[in-house]
């Protein structure tokens, strides 16, 4: 039996009789299972295209209580007033939204113009917010290894403030820049994609979080760390980085994950510790979340199955959230200011000759080098194809399309093309985005000029 006072587990034992009075609710959860409400470790919100308040809203019938979020995609963008927004919009939310101080804004400088720079300064000022947890994930690791000074800065600001400095490693050298990043000060990795990854981390003494996401799909190779190689599953976290709407409302959230990590072999109750305790600990919060047990958030979801994990009932700081796969909270749409609009400036309209490669004087065919698309996977792989030219342009053949890159913060009017394969486009198209990780300008990907412009 569980008794809840004031939002808390007051009571955790085998009658709870004494505690039940005159305006007590009774929820009878015979017949299932009660387990901690889902925590995501690491996530980015911005990623389903919608608010926080909508993120809750889609994610909370599936069992997610608490979220760790990392709001760089609107930092990028807007700056510390965009980070502000959603540190506010989150902190009245009815399930726990902590927040980490975005790091790398941008995320390669020197590379690429975005829409705000934070350094050691910025970090500091975050870290007394409220709701601020941490450092979210140090993407410029290359810089972390090489000893830069803001990189640095950052993270001594984040553990001056004693909290926890989220990692990033994007590359599958294990050698001396892993090491060296390792120790400037990451306590956590979402970025490998083989059970040599996700040991390796584990063995520096990071935690390594598994990631299964709408596009990346890492969980069943990583996990083999545990349930081949027997590493200590305390030292793992589930988590998702990037879900689409499209994935939350079709398939789920953190109970998706776990659904897959179930199936790869994990035993369940390692699953679901690996998606609540694990993640409440790695955060210095066991104490206030992830576990069942007095003095801690009554944060529980029901379900009838510990393999399937249906979603029936969703507990949030002791009330009733969601049940049967509906909200029953009351989630009010959040309007965001009027500068938080409008924010893509081109500064002039595109045309097809915006996006066409001149070829070198003279070639009947040109030596280009082409961004490798993986499916279900971050990295990419450089690679180099014989594309022909035709009146002094380089054509396409062979899978590859065209990729652009054009400045939407400053409207310099900037379009920088290259060429990439793996989309699988086998006919005149296009396709533009602006969220672009990470600095999130235009993104622009097709196989006619003409179509990439009017995308775009």
């Amino acid at each position: 039996d569980l008794a809840v006072a004031a939002g808390r587990f007051a009571y955790c034992g085998p009658d709870a009789a004494h505690c039940i009075g005159p305006r007590t609710q009774v929820i009878d959860a015979e017949g299932r299972y009660m387990a901690p409400g889902l925590i995501d470790a690491h996530m980015h919100v911005e990623s389903g295209m919608v608010t926080v308040t909508e993120f809750c809203r889609a994610v909370i019938p599936h069992g997610t209580t608490t979220m760790f979020i990392d709001p760089h995609e609107i930092a990028n963008v807007l700056g510390l007033p965009g980070v502000r927004l959603m540190h506010d919009e989150a902190q009245g939310m009815p399930v726990g939204v902590f927040v980490q101080a975005p790091s790398c804004i941008p995320s390669a400088p020197g590379l690429e113009t975005g829409g705000a720079v934070f350094g050691p300064d910025e970090i500091a000022e975050m870290m007394d917010w409220p709701n601020i947890c941490g450092l979210g994930e140090v993407m410029n690791f290359p810089g972390v290894a090489a000893g830069d000074a803001t990189m640095l800065g950052e993270i001594a600001a984040t553990l001056r403030a004693g909290k926890t400095v989220g990692g990033h490693y994007a590359s599958p050298d294990l050698g001396r820049a892993f090491h060296a990043y390792v120790a400037g000060g990451p306590s956590d990795d979402h970025e490998g994609t083989r059970a040599q990854d996700a040991a390796a981390r584990v063995r520096q003494g990071m935690r390594a979080m598994l990631r299964l996401g709408s596009a990346w799909h890492d969980v069943a190779e990583q996990v083999k760390a545990v349930t081949e190689q027997g590493l200590d599953p305390r030292n793992f976290i589930l988590c998702t980085d990037d879900s689409h709407a499209g994935t939350l409302t079709r398939d789920g959230h953190m109970n998706r994950v776990l659904r897959h990590a179930i199936a790869q072999g994990l035993r369940p109750i390692t699953a679901i510790q690996m998606a609540t305790l694990n993640a409440a600990s790695h955060f210095g919060m066991e104490r206030e979340l992830g576990s069942i047990a007095p003095g801690r958030r009554a944060d529980v979801i029901l379900t009838s199955s510990l393999v399937d994990l249906p979603v029936e009932t969703v507990i949030a700081q002791g009330v009733v959230v969601a049940r049967g796969g509906a909200l029953t909270a009351d989630l009010p749409p959040y309007a965001y200011p009027a500068f938080a609009r409008g924010t893509v400036k081109l500064g002039r309209a595109l045309t097809a000759q915006d996006f066409r490669v001149a070829a070198p004087s003279g070639a009947n065919n040109a030596r280009a080098r082409v961004i490798g698309v993986i499916e279900n996977q971050a990295p990419t792989r450089a690679l180099e194809r014989d594309l022909p030219v035709s009146g002094g342009e380089v054509g396409l053949s062979g899978g590859v399309a065209r990729i652009a890159l054009v400045e939407r913060h400053r409207a310099t009017g900037g379009v920088v093309n290259a060429f990439v394969e793996g989309f699988g486009y086998d006919k005149p198209c296009a396709v533009a985005s602006t969220v672009a990780h990470d600095c999130h300008h235009m993104i622009v990907v097709g196989t006619d000029e003409a179509d990439m412009a009017a995308a775009a």
